[in-house]
């Protein structure tokens, strides 16, 4: 998996569970205590979600699709 905390990543819907709409994150920290649960094919991250207006909005956890992290990496 190619993220790390401090990167910026753009999630499309289908790309991280409970989703409504598009996501952009800031990660602070990567899960794979959590991950493990998943098959390696979901990744749990903690982030800060960033705005339209590129302001930072609330802190998030979010379950991600791995796949979408190599192809934004």
């Amino acid at each position: 998996m190619s993220v790390a905390p401090g990167d910026v990543v753009q999630f499309a819907e289908s790309d991280y569970r409970y989703a409504d709409g598009p996501l952009r994150l800031r990660i602070v920290r990567v899960r794979p205590d959590l991950s493990e649960l998943y098959d390696g094919e979901w990744v749990w991250l903690e982030g800060v979600e960033i705005g339209p207006d590129d302001q930072d909005g609330a802190f998030r956890p979010v379950l991600a699709r791995v796949a979408a992290l190599r192809a934004e990496g």
